[in-house]
């Protein structure tokens, strides 16, 4: 049973407490951006939906396995334009992917053996952090060239959208009820999970269609299946149809406080079930 008291952020902790649970916990890292959602979404969305879904997830699984969510990585590689559509940080991808590796190789330095590194971004970021996973578990460490990773030490790395694509479809399917194509960026998920969590930020007055990917029998056209799909068919778009305002991939206007409840109920169902087998592997 999930207990309040128990500590899971972990930048609230002191040195002392690290030291005593880092070993015996699964630490979560969210990783984000900060960019433009439209002219309706706050620029936190990627970012605050994957640190409030590892912090519900956290909640949910202590203390058994001790779960804690690590400092959000706020910025990554953006593909917006600031100067067209602001607010974005435009990162190079060799230094954001060097600044994360040594991130997790202090998380790894200091104790911690399981490390999931949750995503709520797409632009790329989802080949460039697996890179920098696959380094890690090669167990070579780059910040202590003397030092070998522990053998038992495992850091794996999911983007929420995708994990759901995948283990809950069908569930997905139900709480959804939209049209195929309804999310790449800025949509009906993305929004209503915001609507959810920060419905004061959230300006559905302004919401409106954006871009929508043409469905196809073997194209990615939606969030989680661009995720998820691109890893088969690499590179593979099958038509864009412009929508009614720039920087939005998907339809915003069918977004509700439900749907993100729904939404942020079945990710922390689920990946707090990934993070119990996850403490158990060898």
């Amino acid at each position: 049973m999930a207990r309040e008291d128990i500590g899971i952020y972990l930048p609230e902790f002191t040195r002392e407490e690290v030291r005593e649970i880092a070993s015996r916990s699964v630490l979560l890292v969210p990783a984000g951006t900060i960019e433009q959602h439209g002219p309706h979404g706050p620029l936190q969305t990627d970012i605050d939906n994957s640190f409030s879904i590892c912090m519900g997830t956290a909640l949910e699984t202590n203390p058994n396995p001790r779960t804690v969510v690590g400092a959000p990585v706020w910025f990554t590689p953006s593909v917006f334009d600031p100067a067209n559509l602001p607010f974005s940080v435009r990162i190079r991808e060799d230094i954001f992917k060097g600044a994360l590796n040594d991130i997790l190789e202090s998380y790894l330095r200091c104790g911690f053996k399981r490390i999931a590194v949750v995503n709520g971004h797409g632009g790329g970021t989802e080949w460039m952090i697996a890179e920098v996973v696959h380094k890690l578990n090669r167990k070579v460490s780059t910040l202590w060239p003397e030092w070998r990773i522990p053998d038992d030490a495992k850091v794996v790395t999911f983007e929420y959208f995708a994990f759901l694509e995948v283990f809950a479809s069908d569930e997905m399917r139900e709480v959804r009820k939209a049209p195929p194509g309804s999310d790449w960026h800025a949509g009906d998920i993305e929004t209503a999970l915001q609507l959810h969590l920060h419905p004061d930020l959230v300006h559905m007055d302004r919401a409106k269609r954006g871009g929508m990917l043409r469905p196809s029998r073997f194209a990615p056209h939606d969030l989680g299946r661009n995720w998820f799909w691109q890893y088969i068919i690499a590179g593979y778009y099958d038509g864009f149809e412009p929508g009614e305002v720039e920087g939005i991939t998907g339809d915003p206007t069918l977004a509700t406080p439900k749907l993100g409840e729904d939404v942020y109920r079945l990710a922390v169902k689920k990946i707090a079930e990934f993070v119990r087998e996850f403490a158990t592997i060898t």
